[in-house]
């Protein structure tokens, strides 16, 4: 059943994440055209943001940060492929950065790249330079990731994951995961396990157009599956190398079975991840481009009046709506947050509406297995249950 709309309420100024994420769109110009890409349509325009409208984005957010009680940001580069951009502009982003933050405030920047492109500069600048954190977006199977020409970058971009790794460069990984990449799931893990690279498999989550959703798009009982694959290649490992969401569900797996409950995500005060179009309008990650639940223009406004705003307040009731109906009930609330259900996209309220969480299903399998296996007092263990619900790591929060 499709939840009912609620009276949407005014959210408070101060509600906010103390930890947020800002996911910038410097440009949407990629020299890849991988056919599940929710920018699909706006991969070929090579505009992007000015060094002046990033120095009116960081003193926006700088005049907001006692009023919300921000105590760190992270900057997520995105793109489009933001390594296309010239490395001198990011130089002199840092010194912006450094002039209006200063050094008493902890600002960290991430690049999320396709690492197609990697030259003996990049190499000196990602070991020295200005971001603090790498993902590389890499499917590993399935040679959707072609270039403009049609031709697959799968080797190209094994062989630069190998110089990052010679040249002891860390970073994290990304695998999107769709109906092509879907019987590749188990050989997606034991890759990254095998190099040790900590990485989320990210079920396809965004579509630029219904035509997309439905040729990627994971139906319950293929998402469920897939990832009690990716589960049972974790068990079986011998490094057992960290994969999300995996991790998560065993951190709320173990906080149920220890009676941990008191754990329920509010968006109204923990809002995590903003997404900033090229042209300065921000979006949550849950309706990102559509005008309705457009925030407003951190280029023109503060980011305290963005998180006041009228569209923020709606798309905040609708999460309360869907956690009230899927949550409330579920035996796993408060052990596990509700952020999945708080956070779904159009692509995973589709889901929701037709099958139920597919959260709760996985959670039913662990503890299953947990209950059948001398597993449970090792996890116990390692998972602590007052681990946060929210990772920390942003190089896995957004393909």
């Amino acid at each position: 059943a499709k939840p009912s709309p609620t009276q949407p309420r005014q959210s408070s100024p101060r509600s906010i994440s103390p930890s947020p994420q800002f996911v910038v769109k410097v440009t949407k110009y990629c020299n890849l055209r991988c056919d599940y890409c929710y920018e699909f349509p706006h991969l070929g325009d090579k505009s992007r943001m000015r060094l002046e409208q990033l120095r009116l984005l960081f003193e926006n957010i700088k005049r907001s940060i006692a009023e919300l009680a921000v105590e760190d940001i992270n900057f997520i580069w995105h793109g489009g492929e933001p390594l296309l951009v010239p490395l001198e502009f990011y130089e002199q982003l840092a010194l912006i950065e450094k002039d209006v933050f200063g050094s008493q405030f902890s600002c960290k920047n991430t690049i999320q790249t396709n690492l197609t492109v990697l030259t003996a500069r990049h190499i000196k600048f990602l070991r020295e330079g200005f971001f603090d954190d790498i993902g590389v977006s890499f499917d590993v199977y399935g040679e959707q990731r072609i270039d403009t020409r049609g031709k697959s970058r799968t080797d190209a971009v094994r062989a630069n994951m190998q110089t990052l790794l010679d040249n002891q460069i860390e970073f994290a990984a990304i695998a999107v995961l769709t109906k092509v990449t879907l019987s590749y799931v188990r050989h997606i893990y034991r890759f990254f396990d095998e190099l040790n690279l900590h990485h989320r498999i990210l079920a396809f989550y965004k579509s630029a157009d219904r035509a997309q959703a439905q040729r990627h798009g994971l139906d319950f009982d293929e998402l469920v599956g897939a990832y009690k694959e990716v589960f049972h290649e974790w068990l079986a490992s011998e490094r057992a190398t960290c994969v999300d969401p995996i991790d998560d569900y065993l951190h709320y797996a173990v906080r149920y079975v220890t009676g941990q409950n008191n754990d329920r995500y509010d968006r109204s005060k923990s809002d995590r991840v903003f997404i900033i179009d090229v042209n300065g309008d921000v979006f949550n990650n849950i309706e990102s481009y559509e005008r309705e639940f457009c925030y407003g223009n951190l280029f023109r406004s503060s980011l305290s009046e963005l998180m006041a705003s009228d569209a923020r307040g709606r798309s905040i009731a609708l999460s309360e709506n869907r956690m009230q109906h899927f949550c409330q009930r579920c035996p796993y609330f408060g052990s596990c947050p509700g952020s999945f259900v708080a956070d779904a996209t159009d692509v995973e309220r589709k889901i929701l509406q037709a099958h139920g969480c597919p959260v709760r299903a996985l959670l039913d399998h662990i503890v299953d297995v947990f209950e059948r296996t001398d597993l449970q007092e090792l996890l116990l263990r390692t998972y602590e249950p007052a681990g946060a619900s929210a990772k920390e790591n942003s190089a896995l929060n957004v393909a």
